[in-house]
């Protein structure tokens, strides 16, 4: 919730402007009128909730991942000269000090082969850059992909067109993408992942002429391989990864024994194998857009529900990204993306 300090200083605000004492009681009646009006019209404007969300999901996926010292929102209270400099959306001190200054975009085309925008103009750009030089940050630009879940984030000095526009193809961000600062990995590991739902074989659970069986649970198991997961934080991994993960369910295989039906087990594969015969490991996702999936499915309920700001969970992640978790059973493998070069004629590329 908003602090009162907060509210205070809108009503502080919403007084100066309109000459009214902030002690009448007549003051606070309408302000609090004029905050519900202004509330129901933002309520109705689209893009704006979708702007927000998609800022608020970058500052939780950032907590999430935990690849930072400081974070905080960067766009709020008043700056001066007033029309010079506009704030970004937030300020990161990475845990070697550096520091960056983030602004957050979301991109939504529906053609999932044609993720391309005019990410800002010039004039937006540089207005951005009077900040960021002012105060000794490193601007970034951090684009939420919708259709594709994916997340990008850019010097954007490196990429703009012969006429200072930052235009963005997703396929080409991803080449210089800095996620990999704040923590962001591409996790692999051993197929398929599976979880064993056992049958409680004190109850019955015979098969039936027709087909049918009885079933209790009970016992439930999860496996990489053939391995059972017997740890804690080996389960917990592999149902993050099983949830969030890009392998694709199969359908439910039934174990029967002597016409008993004595287990049912579902299994997460990758649609195709990229290493099958020379690795064991496939690429299951990134932590971003893990995160995307979980924010998203959170956000936006099948009850109807909506949200635009999530609780927090700090080092949601911290069992993916530790090299601590060793895990014979659960093997995982781990990729940082570093960022290629940019060179000369790359923003005439990403512009085409």
């Amino acid at each position: 919730m908003s602090k009162p300090f907060d509210l205070l200083n809108l009503f502080a605000r919403f007084s100066r402007e309109r000459k009214i004492s902030v002690t009448e009681p007549q003051s606070a009646r309408e302000f609090l009128a004029e905050i519900g009006t202004q509330l129901d019209k933002a309520l109705t404007d689209n893009t704006l909730i979708q702007g927000q969300r998609t800022a608020a999901m970058f500052e939780a996926m950032v907590v999430a991942l935990g690849g930072y010292k400081l974070l905080k929102a960067e766009d709020t209270g008043r700056v001066y000269p007033s029309g010079m400099y506009r704030a970004p959306d937030f300020r990161i001190v990475l845990e070697d000090d550096e520091q960056w200054l983030v602004e957050v975009k979301n991109v939504y085309e529906e053609d999932p082969f044609r993720q391309q925008r005019q990410i800002m103009t010039p004039s937006y750009l540089a207005s951005l850059d009077k900040y960021a030089q002012a105060t000794q940050a490193s601007l970034k630009v951090a684009v939420y992909w919708a259709r594709w879940a994916i997340w990008t984030l850019v010097s954007p000095h490196d990429l703009l067109d012969e006429n200072g526009y930052l235009k963005l193809d997703m396929k080409h961000a991803i080449r210089f993408n800095e996620m990999g600062r704040l923590g962001d990995l591409t996790i692999g590991t051993t197929p398929p992942l599976t979880l064993r739902l056992s049958a409680n074989l004190s109850k019955p659970n015979t098969i039936g002429p027709d087909g049918i069986a009885p079933f209790t649970v009970g016992e439930v198991t999860m496996l990489s391989e053939e391995r059972i997961l017997a740890r804690p934080d080996e389960r917990e991994v592999a149902w993050l990864l099983i949830t969030l993960g890009e392998w694709a369910e199969q359908d439910g295989k039934p174990i029967v024994i002597d016409g008993k039906l004595s287990a049912i087990e579902f299994a997460w594969l990758p649609n195709e194998r990229a290493n099958e015969g020379a690795e064991r490991f496939e690429m299951i996702g990134t932590l971003s857009r893990m995160f995307s999936r979980y924010y998203t499915r959170q956000a936006c309920e099948e009850s109807g529900a909506v949200q635009i700001e999530l609780e927090h969970r700090p080092n949601w992640f911290a069992p993916l990204i530790s090299s601590h978790l060793k895990s014979d059973a659960l093997p995982l493998w781990r990729f940082i993306q570093k960022p290629a070069e940019a060179k000369r004629g790359d923003a005439k590329e990403a512009a085409v």
